[in-house]
């Protein structure tokens, strides 16, 4: 075997020379797979002759003996050259065989970028000051009784929070009709203002009826008026439960008032924890990006940008649009500069943690393949099983090791609270 490595910035070109054998043997596997399948006029698919199989299907044979000498022999090659291409996209070019048993071929990939590390003990980060107070509990208490507000049926007339339960007939200008019943809140804006202030003073059993009401489509445009009647079927008053013992037992925050409050402020304090801590990740990351400025590989940056472009795709669709192609490509090309930050992160976290010796042991790939499994729906080893097979495991692994050296940064660096900046415009006003 002999091998000749051709290096243009990023990119790893091998042409790759061999004979012998293990060429032979390939050749042969090759052609009496594709003879089994081979569509030769005057001749039944599996009795074709070897001769004209390899004369008709030439250019696949030669293909796909490459592709299989790289399946079992590039792993050895890349090992003794000290090369790691960083995807497993694998390119190849000008494939020769020479009488079955000689073949000359490049193969090409990209490999990682070069770079020095740069100090990265006691990074300098400021992050949001936050501090859980008393009136955050209180506020917290608040939403809490409201969420657990209920709605008592009295002979009352309708006013702001109420909760009514109406019958209405709709008659259109052009004589359609239409008639339902639904409950509602006054004041959530589920009924336009017109009826609302209608019905407002109004008690169950009342009638109104509106003349001339604007009907209008989907785009917000007037399409016609209609006459609409109303009938009251019910009232109910929106009574919120007391903060007392009784309610934190229901609610499950413990056996007292007290108790409560305590539990209450240390959710509130991890939630504050979480918030300062995701924070101060991304400054750290931010400052990383801004830091580095090496070349990244293009197979990895096309990756990147598919995903990115994905996700800005979900949260389009979350607010109900169906992004166009067009939509999608302007949205690519606004994302390269992050999906260049994201990849250069990525490689200075990677060598960070090789500096630091981190490790990942099989217990913690497994809660990592556990959290995935939970967020995807799906059995733990079910998904382990997919990941091996699909040689994605050291990638896992890899995503263990950048969270490890992040969190060694976030221990190391030198965080400073600051004030939010509204506040602190508010005391200079002050």
């Amino acid at each position: 075997m002999n091998v000749v490595v051709e290096s243009n910035e990023l990119v790893r070109t091998l042409t790759i020379k061999d004979e012998g054998e293990k060429v032979k043997n390939l050749v042969e596997e090759v052609v009496k797979e594709i003879s089994k399948v081979a569509n030769v006029p005057g001749f039944r698919k599996g009795n074709v002759p070897k001769n004209i199989v390899k004369a008709k299907y030439k250019n696949e044979i030669k293909e796909e003996v490459a592709r299989n000498y790289v399946s079992r022999y590039l792993q050895e090659i890349l090992e003794q050259y000290n090369l790691k291409p960083v995807t497993q996209e694998v390119y190849f070019g000008e494939v020769e065989i020479v009488n079955d048993q000689e073949i000359t071929f490049k193969v090409s990939f990209e490999v990682a970028p070069e770079f020095e590390l740069k100090p990265y003990e006691g990074m300098e980060v400021e992050i949001t000051k936050l501090e859980v107070k008393d009136e955050d509990v209180e506020k917290y208490i608040q939403n809490l009784l409201e969420r657990n507000a209920q709605y008592i049926p009295e002979d009352k007339e309708v006013e702001e929070g109420d909760k009514v339960k109406i019958k209405y007939h709709i008659v259109s200008e052009k004589g359609e009709e239409e008639e339902d019943e639904f409950e509602t809140i006054v004041g959530s804006g589920t009924l336009r203002k017109e009826i609302e202030d209608a019905i407002k003073g109004k008690k169950a059993g009342d009638k109104v009826e509106l003349e001339n009401i604007p009907l209008y489509n989907e785009k917000g445009e007037e399409i016609g008026k209609a006459k609409v009647e109303i009938e009251i079927l019910e009232v109910s008053r929106k009574v919120i439960p007391e903060f007392n013992d009784e309610f934190v037992k229901k609610v499950g925050l413990g056996e007292n008032v007290e108790e409560a409050k305590n539990k209450i402020k240390e959710n509130l304090q991890k939630q504050v924890d979480e918030i300062k801590k995701q924070e101060t990740q991304q400054k750290i990351l931010d400052k990383i990006a801004s830091e580095y400025d090496f070349p990244v590989p293009n197979s990895l940056l096309e990756l990147e940008l598919q995903n990115l472009a994905q996700r800005y795709a979900q949260q389009l669709q979350a607010y109900g649009i169906n992004p166009n192609r067009e939509m999608l490509e302007a949205a690519r090309e606004g994302l390269t500069k992050t999906a260049i930050n994201n990849i250069r992160v990525m490689f200075v976290l990677t060598k960070i943690a090789e500096k630091e010796g981190l490790t990942v042991s099989e217990d913690e790939l497994n809660k990592e393949i556990e959290r995935l499994a939970k967020r995807y729906n799906t059995e733990a080893e079910d998904l382990k099983q997919y990941l091996t097979e699909r040689n994605m495991i050291e990638g896992i692994k890899s995503d263990i090791l950048r969270q490890k050296a992040l969190d060694i940064l976030v221990q190391k660096a030198n965080i400073k609270e600051v004030e939010k900046q509204e506040e602190k415009q508010e005391e200079n006003n002050g």
